[in-house]
């Protein structure tokens, strides 16, 4: 009950507004998990672990994916599953930092868990309005901590204890499923021992699209004291030795720049122009995150952190950008910026010209036969990037061999990226993109475009 009114209280220190418009754009986190059996068919779907947080009595919860496994008879003695080590992929949505859930990732994970053979952890960090910059950061670092620290006591038990248990519970309903009706009435289904598995820590990658990019490639960064904060380290260890694939999907890496402030495409659609002094919702909500003046803070907006000295050695990344998208701008920026200091040959780019800003994350109803399409590639170049740099390869020489400066899906003709901005944003919101950048339409052709 106290928690209750402790929530109660801090949603309405809000101001209506704030209220108002954070209740509509919520609406999608209302949907149940069951709604993964119709949007992510194949599955695994995941299950709710609560991780203990830094601070007391709080926790961070966390949407885990399973692979397939197979458990050996009770009768053996054995309590290892085949297999019993798995690698990890930590996954952070999108939406802003103000909406959006894990569940909107949940294809996506749950592909990654498939082909990876993989524990994929989504974090569903705290957001704005209640919870400010940098609080989503904080959740990051304690759910790598969680991962890789052994004395990071809040998380780190309790984080394979957690795992561990739901494999147990796995292992007793596939038990109950091979058990005869007089067996299940009589409970004579015996409960499996503990199961002993091993979260493989040389084998760990990072994913996230929009807000969630932003959040993925904090966890790779070192942020020197700043604007009133300490020196923030990576929450990976400096001396970790292990390639780490950073899968960033039209990620947000500047976010000293408002959604209106942002360049459009001249094919998105046209805003109406806002009467002077009004906010749009978008920028409304995205204010409400951090201030203006900490928006500059390396890790409010990590794209401004030097590469040289402060990505970590170990970091291996692939970005993927949609071309109908206010922030294809900063990332083309960010792509030019790590390659003139230094880390070009661990960067890996591949441009999607005709894609809207998080078409990999919508529906597969919402989308056009060649945005089904390209999705799935992307989520394949996603596999096969993790894959051979787990593996020890060199994933971006490998992949622009392949690929080349352009990807498959955009053929090999040349045209160039044409910038349009509008002095105000509109009074839409998109809720698969939390950026208002619906494209207009849908082309069944992907445009190329200059690398």
């Amino acid at each position: 009950m106290e928690s209750i009114r402790h929530h109660v209280s801090r949603w309405s220190q809000q101001d209506l507004s704030t209220l108002a418009k954070t209740a509509l754009v919520r609406l999608p986190r209302a949907v149940p998990m069951d709604a993964l059996r119709i949007t992510s068919r194949e599955g695994p779907q995941p299950f709710r672990l609560d991780l203990p947080s830094r601070q007391a009595g709080r926790t961070i919860p966390l949407y885990v994916f399973i692979p397939p496994t197979t458990f050996p008879s009770p009768e053996s003695g054995e309590s290892t599953p085949d297999p019993g080590s798995f690698p990890v992929v930590m996954d952070y949505h999108g939406g802003g930092f103000y909406l959006g859930s894990c569940l909107e990732q949940a294809p996506f994970c749950a592909r990654l868990c498939r082909e990876l053979k993989a524990v994929v952890i989504s974090v569903d960090y705290r957001m704005a309005p209640l919870d400010k910059f940098p609080a989503a950061i904080e959740d990051a670092d304690d759910a790598v901590r969680a991962l890789l620290d052994p004395t990071y006591t809040p998380g780190y038990q309790a984080l394979r204890e957690g795992i561990a248990e739901f494999f147990r519970a796995h292992w007793f309903a596939v038990l109950q499923a091979k058990a005869t009706k007089d067996e299940r009435r009589a409970n004579r289904v015996p409960m499996p021992p503990p199961v002993s598995i091993t979260l493989d820590t040389t084998k760990i990658a990072f994913s996230g699209a929009s807000s969630g990019g932003n959040v993925a490639l904090n966890v790779g960064m070192h942020v020197p004291a700043d604007l009133g904060f300490p020196d923030w380290p990576s929450p990976i260890p400096r001396d970790y030795p292990h390639p780490v694939p950073l899968l960033l999907l039209y990620p947000a890496l500047d976010l000293r720049q408002l959604p209106s402030e942002r360049t459009r495409h001249e094919r998105m659609p046209v805003v109406k122009p806002r009467k002077p002094g009004k906010q749009s919702l978008d920028d409304h909500l995205a204010s409400t995150y951090v201030s203006r003046e900490l928006a500059a803070h390396g890790r409010a907006s990590p794209g401004l952190l030097d590469i040289s000295t402060q990505l970590h050695p170990s970091a291996k990344i692939l970005l993927i950008l949609s071309g109908l998208d206010t922030l294809w701008e900063q990332s083309e920026a960010w792509d030019a910026k790590v390659r003139s200091e230094g880390r070009g040959a661990d960067l890996k780019t591949m441009r999607y010209a005709d894609r809207k800003h998080g078409w990999t994350t919508i529906p597969e109803v919402a989308l056009s036969k060649e945005e089904r399409r390209t999705r799935l590639e992307v989520l394949d170049e996603c596999v096969k990037f993790t894959s051979l740099t787990w593996a020890g390869r060199d994933a971006v020489g490998v992949m622009e061999r392949e690929d080349g400066d352009v990807v498959n899906a955009q053929g090999k003709e040349k045209v160039s990226f044409e910038k349009a901005r509008v002095d105000q944003e509109g009074d839409e919101v998109s809720l698969d993109s939390r950026d208002g950048d619906e494209q207009e339409g849908r082309d069944e052709n992907v445009h190329p475009v200059t690398v």
